[in-house]
């Protein structure tokens, strides 16, 4: 069994069940329990269940994600590595040379500028995470502003004001959660909101762009409705979800 399957089916029945047991699961599905054991340990890291000794218990998404919940920017960057690389990959594919584009703050997109190594583009970001080499055929422009550590990207009215002078061919955009009910795009805090929403209005194509993990989550703060994206790219859905039309998966 396939580890997308394996996990589908424990997510399933930790809807159902409330609870796991690691020997029930193997027993279940005939695996190993070291196999089953990274299986709760990679969907921890997606905050989609919590281990406990013996097996997992499901997390209680009704809570709303929020800046005190949500993990730190360094812990993101050191899970879900393949699929933001997945992710960022797509992403770079509807780039073209010549054109300006904006990127925003987040884990994922910090790949994505090696992928357009040999295009002349311009890139607008307010994240300190978005790094050039030295032979970069990439202008980096990073807008200024009030600085969050917490997530590593400038914020405020400078910035917004910054922002509004700009262009865009195309906005990347994150976001901490997807409520697929409501099909709307959350942050966990009200300034990288207003920085997402202004590099929206002032770019031609906007790309909602999150791995599976963000899904059927409440954020703090609604600041765009799916269909307010030309696209929305994604690692992976569950195979059972309904496809929307503008959702892209990258495999």
């Amino acid at each position: 069994m396939l580890s997308s399957e394996r996990k589908v089916y424990i997510l399933k029945e930790l809807e159902k069940n409330g609870t796991l047991t690691l020997k029930e699961v193997c027993e279940d599905l005939k695996t190993s329990e070291s196999t089953i054991r990274r299986d709760f340990e990679e969907l921890e890291t997606q905050n989609k269940l919590k281990r406990v000794f013996g097996g997992a218990v499901k997390i209680n998404f009704d809570s709303v994600l929020s800046e005190e919940r949500e993990l730190s920017m360094d812990k993101k960057a050191s899970i879900s590595v393949a699929a933001k690389k997945k992710l960022a990959k797509k992403c770079s594919e509807f780039i073209e040379d010549g054109e300006c584009i904006f990127i925003d703050g987040g884990t994922t997109f910090m790949y994505l500028l090696p992928y357009l190594e040999g295009k002349h583009v311009r890139v607008v970001t307010h994240s300190d995470f978005i790094r050039l080499n030295k032979a970069s055929t990439i202008e980096l422009i990073v807008v200024g502003g009030h600085y969050l550590p917490s997530y590593q990207m400038n914020v405020g009215m400078i910035a917004l004001d910054t922002l509004s002078r700009f262009n865009f061919d195309r906005a990347f955009i994150g976001c901490a959660a997807l409520g697929t009910g409501e099909r709307e795009a959350y942050t966990a805090d009200m300034d990288s909101a207003q920085v997402k929403v202004s590099a929206m209005e002032k770019a031609i194509h906007t790309y909602l762009v999150a791995d599976e993990s963000k899904l059927d989550r409440k954020g703090f703060y609604s600041f765009a409705k799916l269909e307010d994206f030309d696209y929305v790219i994604m690692d992976q859905i569950p195979p059972e979800r309904k496809k929307a039309k503008n959702l892209i998966l990258c495999d």
